[in-house]
């Protein structure tokens, strides 16, 4: 598969597209250090799709966009962070992809592998990236943030078992 073809940068572009949508205007404020999103899903399903390559330019590209729009420089944790979104899944796409009778297995297949990529992400370097430039302690900041990422695994990974088993890879020859 060619990871720059004109189809594979077209689709990245709307992914990307969604992610800043979704992360930027899209999304539930709570403080400074909690937002309700559901952004991570464009960049995991690019992943899972693309490979980890266009997975991880998915979330580096949202997040540079987001951040500009947003009028301030990138955090290098929480650009490495919405990377590592797009890299995480994509490299356990093996596992999610094995056949699942339905939508709920499927759904089971993704929580775990969410959970982890979340575990490494929101919960560790985003958290890191957070306490580094509010100044607030990585524990605190970390047990914080706790209740949403939980909320959000959940979330994150129903609408990708919804939209993974609608929109099948083969339809755009990435498989």
């Amino acid at each position: 598969m060619n990871h720059f073809s004109p189809r594979t940068l077209a689709l990245s572009g709307v992914l990307i597209a969604l992610n800043v949508v979704l992360s930027r205007l899209v999304s539930i404020p709570l403080g400074t250090t909690l937002r309700i999103s559901v952004a991570q899903v464009p960049v995991i399903l690019a992943g899972i799709w693309f490979g980890p390559l266009i997975g991880g330019l998915t979330g580096m590209i949202g997040d540079m966009i987001g951040t500009a729009i947003n009028g301030y420089a990138p955090n290098p944790f929480i650009l490495v962070s919405a990377t590592c979104v797009g890299i995480i899944p994509a490299l356990l796409a093996p596992y999610i992809r094995k056949n699942a009778a339905n939508s709920f297995y499927r759904f089971l297949r993704f929580l775990p592998v969410i959970a982890f990529t979340m575990l490494i992400t929101s919960q560790g370097l985003t958290t890191l990236g957070l306490s580094v430039m509010y100044g607030m302690p990585f524990e605190a900041t970390f047990l914080t943030r706790l209740p949403q990422s939980l909320f959000l695994c959940t979330t994150n990974s129903c609408l990708c078992a919804l939209i993974y088993d609608r929109v099948r890879a083969e339809q755009f020859d990435l498989a």
